[in-house]
């Protein structure tokens, strides 16, 4: 009995132990990385769940991270790899690698053995030791590297057979409108436009390159690497900013040589004397001539008028004869011919005139 007790027991332990291991390597297998420092605040969704990142947190497999506007988050894998997320960024962790969907990334990685990469929607950026700044924009669909150490590799992801090996001091971009959606050839970045990429980011060595060129380039070389301000600001309601036009100083200066000759100044007008007597002079003033007394002035009388009375409606003024025109000799000869020029005697209009009213009176009486 005692035999077959201890065996039990023993067989119970090792049960035990290899499930305690099982359980160990299932947890490691589903974390990938781990939260070293936070500023700001940032979050994780996996399988639909939604969940606030905090320091020393375990970030699960093929989980999306978010951070906020201005927030910061630095994490490190199980493969000697940093990736330091600035604000408004959006990452998803993937096996031996780690898509960035928007934002801007900074990888720091310190191994030799294996090959890891950083993809966008339009970029792969393959790597073993090495340091560089990833972003992707969303909006344009605009991928950059920038290598800070070590050597990369950078391709469309739809064609990774023409790709560009990108050195320390150097950048490339991938879009659509240049290049037919190949990458650029490494360019040499500006020691101003290095400046304001690190600038995302803080806490971080932020050395430049070796070899950074500090003097100006050739004009048709473009060396800038697109980077948002560090701490961007919106405004709900922004008040209208007035433009002010543009002055073309050299050529006013030309026209003003030009119409110099032209110009002439005007003469300064003479100011006229006059006294403002705001202080007596005590001065005797004697005035000569003959008196006049003044006029006097007509005064109304005051008199009231009478108010004049209206003649009742039934009263009818007295017409005015109208003066009697005499008539020239001309006139009268005149009317006396119209007389006899008459269609019909006096006799026989008024013979007229009385047939017209007895036929009226006829016609009202029948």
């Amino acid at each position: 009995m005692k035999k077959s007790y201890r065996n039990i027991s023993r067989s119970s332990l090792v049960t035990l132990a290899v499930a305690a291991l099982f359980c160990l390597e299932a947890s490691a297998a589903t974390a990938v990385a781990v939260v070293n420092s936070l500023s700001g605040r940032a979050f994780y969704t996996v399988d639909g769940s939604t969940k606030s990142l905090h320091v020393g947190d375990q970030v699960p497999a093929f989980s999306e991270v978010y951070t906020e506007v201005g927030a910061q988050l630095s994490m490190s894998d199980y493969y000697d790899h940093k990736y330091h997320l600035a604000g408004s960024g959006h990452l998803q962790f993937l096996s031996k690698s780690v898509q960035l969907k928007d934002g801007y990334l900074w990888v720091q990685s310190y191994q030799d053995n294996q090959t890891f990469s950083v993809q966008t929607a339009n970029s792969v950026s393959t790597f073993k030791r090495g340091e560089a700044i990833v972003s992707f924009d969303g909006a344009s669909g605009k991928s950059q590297l920038l290598v800070k150490k070590g050597q990369w590799q950078y391709a469309n992801s739809f064609s990774q057979e023409f790709s560009q090996t990108i050195v320390e001091g150097q950048f490339s971009f991938i879009t659509i409108e240049e290049t037919e959606g190949f990458p650029r050839a490494g360019t040499p970045i500006g020691y101003k436009s290095f400046n304001k990429v690190v600038a995302l980011f803080k806490n971080i060595d932020q050395s430049a390159p070796t070899g950074m060129q500090v003097e100006r380039n050739i004009a048709s070389v473009q060396d800038e690497f697109s980077a948002p301000s560090a701490a961007p600001v919106v405004d709900m309601n922004p008040a209208p900013t007035a433009v002010a036009p543009k002055v073309d100083t050299k050529m006013d200066q030309e026209l003003l040589k030009l119409y110099a000759p032209k110009l002439v100044t005007e003469k300064p007008k003479k100011k006229k004397w006059a006294p403002t007597y705001v202080k007596p002079s005590n001065v005797e003033i004697r005035i000569f001539g003959a008196s006049q007394k003044p006029k006097m002035k007509k005064t109304m009388s005051a008199t009231a008028k009478a108010p004049k009375q209206r003649a009742p409606a039934s009263v009818v003024a007295p017409k005015v004869a109208a003066p009697a025109l005499k008539n020239d000799p001309f006139e009268s000869q005149l009317m006396k011919e119209y007389k006899n020029q008459m269609r019909h005697s006096s006799e026989t209009n008024k013979l007229i005139n009385e047939l017209k009213s007895f036929d009226q009176d006829y016609v009202e009486g029948y």
